[in-house]
């Protein structure tokens, strides 16, 4: 009896120990599985205890505060993390329980916008911490500004031509079109008008295609020299009315690979920008410069070759310069209306070039003329 008593029990704890083992054995998978979860998070996390006490963090907080793990666990939260208005967000959610969401602008370590969610770690009914999720939202935000920049700006180019054809249409109805001195004068007005706002629409329906990034590039080998030759021979009234002299010394060997139609679009921008933009009497002058190779996404060397559009114009401030690619930025809004920009050509320009995997770029001194440049495959 005493034998099969001893036996029931060793069978019972031998089974406990199994059930024991099996419930270690889902702890650490879990446990594992849950690590796996937060080093693979975009969003910070981060644990406190009652006293602000950091419990643990993932790898998303270590990059976001440069703050090793070693370092900052067990620490009270400011002595790590240096940030009144996070600390702020964790002591409310210790003191009432409550769930708190906040955007908060970050200075430290970096300039940032994130999106703060933190509600209480209970432990029998009673709040023994506080959790953190931060979300880096600095990319959305610059883009709704983007956004919203963009629709204002079109809106007020949109409006400026408008208004004026209206006001014109109302006062040929209201008795000028019997005015024969006036009346031809107030027509070719709503025409010049009439052509910037195609000229506009135009350039945000070019805009809309190259920055969807959906734009299919038909890709060919042509004759740089000879397009670049075939784009200037539609200035010829333009360079005439000003006296500049045109150089195209591009070599007449010069291949590139590339969206034929989509080039001519830059050179055209480029040049058109040249004359506008130039002096009386000045010159504009189109090279080039062999780069080295490169190893390219394919893992072949690619040749490049650099295209410059030299001028004599009125050249760029420095200030201007970062943001001279920007949509709808002018140096000089009143002369760029004044001579029929939309704004939007340099960045046009930016986007067809980097579509092809190049560049674009800038050089200028104010008052003596500048240098477009951009980078194609050869």
């Amino acid at each position: 009896m005493l034998f099969e008593s001893s036996k029931r029990k060793i069978k019972e704890l031998t089974e406990k120990a199994d059930r024991l083992n099996d419930k270690i054995s889902g702890l650490e998978k879990e446990n594992i599985q849950m690590h796996a979860i937060l080093g693979n998070m975009a969003e910070g996390v981060i644990a406190v205890d009652r006293e602000t006490r950091v419990i643990s963090f993932n790898p998303t907080i270590e990059r976001i505060f440069n703050t090793a793990k070693q370092d900052a666990e067990g620490k009270f939260f400011l002595e790590s993390f240096r940030n009144n208005d996070l600390s702020e967000v964790i002591n409310e959610v210790l003191q009432n329980g409550k769930f708190i969401s906040r955007e908060l602008n970050l200075i430290w370590p970096l300039q940032r916008i994130f999106q703060v969610n933190a509600s209480a770690i209970f432990e029998k009914e009673k709040i023994s911490g506080c959790l953190m999720v931060i979300h880096d939202i600095t990319e959305v935000r610059k883009l709704e500004k983007m956004r919203s920049d963009f629709v204002a700006n079109v809106s007020h180019e949109l409006k400026t031509p408008l208004t004026s054809i209206k006001g014109f249409v109302e006062t040929l109805l209201e008795g000028a079109l019997d005015d024969k001195e006036n009346n031809r004068h107030f027509i070719e007005i709503i025409q010049d008008h009439a052509e910037r706002l195609n000229s506009l629409i135009n350039d945000l329906l070019d805009l809309s295609a190259v920055e969807s990034k959906q734009l299919q590039l038909q890709i060919e080998e042509f004759n740089l020299k000879n397009l670049t030759d075939e784009g200037l021979s539609g200035f010829k009234v333009q360079l005439k009315k000003k006296n500049l002299v045109v150089s195209n010394v591009l070599s007449d060997s010069l291949l590139v690979r590339a969206d034929k139609v989509r080039v001519e679009q830059v050179l055209i921008n480029l040049v058109d920008n040249a004359i506008k933009f130039n002096k009386e009497n000045g010159f504009i002058k189109i090279y080039s410069e062999d780069l080295p190779a490169y190893p390219s996404g394919r893992g072949v060397l690619s040749a490049m070759t650099k295209v410059i559009i030299e001028d004599s114009g009125i050249g760029i401030p420095p200030k201007d310069i970062p943001r001279i690619f920007e949509r709808f930025y002018r140096v000089d809004k009143a002369r760029s209306r004044e001579l029929g920009g939309t704004g939007l050509g340099l960045s046009i320009v930016k986007h067809i070039v980097e579509l092809h995997g190049g560049s674009v770029g800038v050089e200028s001194t104010e008052g003596l003329g500048s240098k477009f440049w951009f980078i194609l495959p050869k």
